[in-house]
């Protein structure tokens, strides 16, 4: 009999926590499951899940369905079980968004911390925002000890009667600088953005992490909800733009452990 564990026979390369690049950012729906996702993600599965893949796991985004419809306490113990594993709970955009068209952002805000998040995301918007009001935003969530993430999206999905189009480098970074100069730290590139840029990605997307770093960036797969196999197509080609540490968001608890084996393909190994 030997007394070799797995991880002692077969070396892999260890990246712990916490960690800058290689980050993956999981999405959970809860039990959201129809008509658009076929998993669920209750207390009990949580917990077991998370024994196995919380290593590989950096942040996470709690839908806005979830967040709005389930229980309270409940919500507060999925919250805390995910810290508990060192994985890090967040509010995502479509929550703002809500907020903001009930009119209610500073309250939901306030909300969202006493459940236990410590990250909230924040979205580019167009002119109906003013900057004085963002900043107070801002203020009033790293006043509750938030963190910020910024996510940029292309404007027709703040605004729908706007032309779909990609971004410029200088726009995407003009929309970041005030959030980013308020301590957001992790800028993120929507699926949809990604996608509008089509062959101009690496040159346009590039010339952001070339300004930023790619240590701040997070590129978002498209959800199973839009085609079921499109993240993989998503992440094999963002890993081959922008190399196999960089990091992602919007993984699937399915999806989860095969990101590592998608990232040693792109390496070559």
């Amino acid at each position: 009999m030997t007394n070799d564990t797995m991880a002692q026979l077969f070396t892999l390369r260890a990246y712990e926590k916490p960690r800058r690049l290689r980050q993956t950012w999981l999405k959970d729906v809860g039990y959201d499951e129809a008509p658009n996702y076929v998993e669920r993600m209750g207390l009990v599965e949580l917990t077991d899940f998370l024994e196995v893949a919380a290593a590989r796991l950096d942040y996470v985004k709690i839908v806005t369905t979830q967040v709005v419809f389930s229980p309270h306490d409940w919500l507060k113990r999925k919250v805390a079980t995910y810290r508990r594993f060192d994985v890090e709970p967040y509010l995502d955009h479509t929550f703002f968004m809500l907020a903001y068209q009930q009119g209610v952002v500073e309250r939901a805000i306030a909300a969202g911390r006493e459940l236990g998040f410590r990250v909230i995301e924040f979205m580019n918007t167009a002119d109906d925002i003013s900057s004085a009001q963002w900043a107070a935003w801002r203020k009033h969530a790293l006043a509750l000890d938030m963190r910020i993430i910024f996510e940029h999206h292309p404007l027709y999905n703040w605004d729908q009667s706007l032309p779909r189009k990609p971004a410029s480098a200088e726009e995407i970074l003009r929309e970041a600088e005030p959030f980013l100069a308020d301590g957001a730290f992790a800028l993120m590139i929507d699926h949809d953005e990604l996608e509008l840029q089509g062959e101009r990605a690496a040159e346009e997307i590039g010339a952001v992490v070339k300004a930023l770093g790619k240590d701040r960036l997070v590129f978002e797969a498209t959800s199973p909800k839009e085609g079921p196999m499109i993240w993989r197509d998503n992440l094999e080609r963002y890993f081959k733009l922008f190399g196999p540490d960089c990091n992602v968001a919007n993984v699937m608890p399915s999806q989860a452990l095969y990101v590592e084996t998608l990232r040693q393909a792109a390496s070559g190994r």
